[in-house]
């Protein structure tokens, strides 16, 4: 599904070793997950370091990419912002992130870019920034206008975001930050959402969304306490013995990424749509608590089955 990085390798080594010195007694492996987060939000692609052998950067032309660059120039003008004497685009492949992404900038006639749009694979909008809005400085439009904007900017792009968003005045920058955590189905969506920026002069200053393929809704939903039965069988094999225990915490039914976290032989495997599973958080006692702070578990609410989840150290 992915390449483990150097510390998730550090994590799976340190779970390895608990297991074979005995602290936790498992009939199966017991390794870390990774995540499933693939999509480049601007703002960490700007401050991220890039390397030769890191990432590779492909030049796009208009000319060869008219879809592209067309939706491209919907985003700018949806979202408000200028438009450039020309235009550029590349593909970019990021290694340490995993992820491959389409950019298109509007640039000036000095050269320099006033925004940036970036898509995925299948020309979904990740990310979208303006480098010419006021950036610093007191907030100076009130919440609702900065909603009002973002509400516009949204609709234009087709996006609507069910319920309220969780609101904060950006101190470090001036504006608003509105940030929406996806649902599907009145379930949510782990690690899915949308953040805008309003700048103080009530302009979009950014927009930044992760959203991930969802599987269909299993027809029939297993019940709690059968999910609940499937966490406490394996948990009863890892934490068997040596003066270890558990107790479940909580579980959610929640759309997740499914991982290789306990199936060795997927790593390295296709991201999955995301499917509806049962997660539980699950908190070793006794010995095992000495080295392990959680484990969460993803059970598939149609068929029972532990499709990933992760491990806290």
């Amino acid at each position: 599904m992915f390449a483990l990085n150097a510390s998730l390798a550090t994590r799976v080594a340190g779970v390895a070793a608990i297991v074979t010195t005995g602290l936790v007694v498992s009939a199966g492996p017991l390794t870390a997950a990774g995540s499933n987060r693939s999509e480049p939000l601007a703002a960490e692609a700007a401050a991220a370091p890039v390397t030769q052998s890191a990432t590779r950067e492909t030049i796009l032309l208009a000319d060869d990419h008219p879809a592209l660059f067309a939706r491209a120039a919907a985003v700018r003008d949806a979202l408000g912002f200028s438009r450039g004497s020309t235009r550029s685009g590349r593909h970019v492949h990021d290694a340490l992130q995993s992820s491959d992404y389409d950019e298109v900038a509007e640039v000036d006639s000095s050269g320099q870019p006033l925004s940036i749009a970036q898509f995925d694979a299948a020309g979904q909008l990740l990310a979208a920034v303006s480098f010419e809005r006021p950036v610093n400085g007191a907030v100076t439009v009130s919440r609702d206008r900065a909603f009002e904007a973002a509400q516009h900017g949204l609709a234009a792009l087709g996006l609507a975001p069910i319920g309220q968003p969780r609101t904060q005045v950006d101190d470090a920058s001036g504006g608003w930050e509105m940030h929406w955590d996806r649902t599907a189905a009145g379930y949510a969506v782990r690690g899915d959402e949308l953040d805008v920026h309003v700048a103080g002069d009530g302009h979009i200053h950014s927009l930044a969304r992760v959203q991930h393929l969802l599987a269909s809704a299993p027809m029939r939903l297993i019940g709690q306490t059968d999910a609940r039965n499937v966490v406490a069988g394996r948990c009863g094999t890892w934490f068997n013995g040596s003066g270890s225990g558990f107790s479940i915490q909580a579980m959610d039914l929640e759309w997740v990424g499914p991982n290789a976290a306990f199936d060795p032989a997927a790593v390295g495997e296709a991201a999955a749509p995301y499917r509806l599973a049962w997660v539980a958080n699950v908190k070793p006692t006794g010995a095992a608590s000495d080295v392990l702070r959680l484990v969460t578990l993803y059970v598939d609410a149609g068929d029972g089955s532990i499709i990933g989840g992760d491990v806290v150290e």
